[in-house]
């Protein structure tokens, strides 16, 4: 049970390297094109436009496989390996943050969108009256409403990933004495630090990929752990 605990968190953390990568691609490929297309002072032509649309379903790709990594492998591998060692259900429960974050922030976005085509598009009424009234009323309710989805959202997703990541990466260092699991903690605290400053990402990319090496590391110590103990007693 530990070992595929183990395992499972480890090609999760693989899974979002992958998904990352992907998504970045996606972005640097997209915003590149597009770059190109204001600088030549013209609008972008249809061939432009067309690699455009594969550089973001490159991006929509990235995001799903990173998706798939936390919410299937890392949020699995957690639950497992909390049988193992309750005090993981702490991370299990960060996952568990983590999703009902995104659900909150996607009611929010699909909220939002709605609001903007009740006052751009079919609903021309919800518009504020220039006298107040209900209109104007049931539109600010309707944007406070939004706003406070999406804050909450986004608050539990943030609280979701310090405990399934630097919670879940030094509680890993403390089972296992691994040290890169708390190398990859402290890089996670730093990014979470830096990204209140819009500078975040690589040092969580980082984080991943030290997690990933140090995951193997603990899987072949259990390994041997596990082969020595039959032969030991005999």
């Amino acid at each position: 049970m530990e070992i595929d605990a183990l395992q499972t968190l480890r090609k999760g953390f693989l899974y979002l390297i992958i998904g990352t990568i992907v998504a970045v691609a996606g972005v640097l490929s997209t915003a590149g094109l597009v770059l190109m297309g204001l600088g030549a002072g013209v609008m972008p032509p249809l061939a432009t436009l067309g690699s455009v649309a594969v550089g973001l379903a490159v991006l929509l790709v990235g995001l799903i496989i990173v998706l798939y990594a936390v919410f299937s492998k890392i949020r699995g591998g957690m639950r497992m390996l909390s049988d193992v060692d309750n005090s993981f259900r702490i991370c299990y429960t960060g996952t568990t943050l983590m999703l009902i974050g995104l659900i909150l922030e996607l009611l929010g976005v699909v909220a939002a969108l709605g609001v903007f085509a009740s006052v751009h598009g079919v609903s021309k009424p919800i518009m504020p009256r220039p006298h107040g009234g209900v209109s104007a009323g049931l539109f600010g309710v309707m944007v406070f409403g939004v706003m406070v989805a999406a804050l909450i959202g986004i608050a539990l997703w943030i609280i979701g990933t310090i405990l399934t990541f630097i919670v879940g990466a030094f509680k890993l260092h403390g089972r296992y004495n691994e040290t890169l699991f708390m190398v990859a903690g402290i890089l996670y605290i730093v990014d979470l630090v830096l990204t209140f400053i819009r500078l975040m990402g690589i040092f969580q990319f980082i984080g991943h990929i030290l997690m990933y090496i140090a995951l193997g590391d603990a899987i072949r110590a259990v390994s041997q752990r596990a082969q020595s103990g039959p032969s030991a007693s005999l």
